[in-house]
């Protein structure tokens, strides 16, 4: 077992050929035991490629926002270094098995983790650091480590898909590369945890999301008439009623989230005749091409999710 972190250090585990791990969380811990304002922004200093990254969409910009979302998780000590851990042990089988079912050797060098405190929102995510991309998980917002695997794989198949396909460079709120992003991702962690049913691997585990699979089913034709008037749009308002959470760009009723839905069955439509290291090397304008054919005559989703397999050889196409 590897020796405790020393208080005030960044963890950097011993780089793999697949895996290598920034824990910022005993930093923020050692610095969250000293009094007075200014520990936030010397926690914030002390990484300031991380903080760059996570500046750019605009949620870390507001200095006092973070500072106060910051120092209401100083009680959770414990809990928050006990879930590093955790997901310290998870990562390098998480990381190891979305290598294997997308084909990826470590070519490019190794996928980069940042385990971090967050602002109590997002619980992991994909995004660009230094130049490329990089798996992000915020501890105090993980759920139990039976769960925590599927949000891990999710987010390590988006990194290993950049490392085929670029798709850090695709437009950040196009609708038809989200669809296939988030469908491909979701088959990942469905074909390498089979037998749970399609809300759980949408929502990462997270239980009480049967009727919203549900309502998702019955309004599929509205949906998919949707998804099909909106696939070439690159701009938030109209990526947001298929992929986003927040109720003030959702005014028009769609579920929310029933994007990933759709991507997760399209891509599942493609499966059939390609290989999931094959869809992942697909360049944007192939993946507009299949997204456009596929999607008129495309089924809803069985109530029962279909048998998945994991192979690690080209079925061909």
């Amino acid at each position: 077992m590897p020796a405790a972190p020393r208080p005030g250090s960044i963890v950097r585990m011993p780089p793999t050929d697949l895996l290598l791990v920034r824990d910022l969380v005993p930093d923020f811990l050692a610095r969250a035991e000293r009094s007075g304002p200014p520990w936030t922004s010397r926690y914030l200093a002390g990484h300031p490629d991380v903080v760059r990254a996570l500046r750019r969409d605009g949620g870390w910009s507001d200095a006092a926002g973070v500072a106060a979302a910051l120092d209401g998780l100083r009680g959770r000590a414990t809990e928050l270094a006990a879930r590093a851990e955790t997901v310290r042990a998870l990562l390098p089988g998480g990381v190891a098995a979305v290598a294997g079912a997308l084909g990826w050797s470590g070519d490019g060098g190794p996928v980069e983790c940042v385990v971090l405190v967050g602002r109590n929102q997002a619980n992991g995510w994909a995004g660009e650091l230094n130049g490329r991309y990089a798996l992000f998980l915020a501890v105090e917002q993980l759920g139990p480590p039976e769960d925590l695997d599927l949000l891990v794989r999710h987010e390590a198949a988006h990194v290993v898909h950049d490392r085929g396909a670029a798709i850090r460079d695709w437009p950040e709120y196009g609708v038809a590369n989200a669809l296939f992003t988030e469908g491909l991702a979701t088959q990942v962690t469905a074909e390498l945890d089979p037998g749970r049913p399609d809300e759980e691997y949408l929502w990462f585990g997270r239980p009480g999301h049967r009727q919203w699979l549900d309502e998702c089913r019955r309004r599929w034709p509205e949906i998919l008439r949707r998804v099909r008037a909106d696939l070439d749009a690159t701009d938030v308002e109209h990526h947001a009623p298929y992929f986003l959470m927040r109720d003030s760009l959702l005014a028009d009723g769609l579920p929310k989230r029933c994007g990933y839905l759709v991507g997760l069955t399209v891509v599942r439509h493609l499966r059939r005749h390609h290989s999931l290291r094959d869809l992942a090397t697909w360049p944007l304008p192939r993946v507009r091409e299949e997204l456009t054919a596929a999607l008129p005559n495309l089924p809803p989703p069985p109530l029962t999710s279909p048998p998945h397999r994991v192979d690690h050889e080209v079925d061909g196409t």
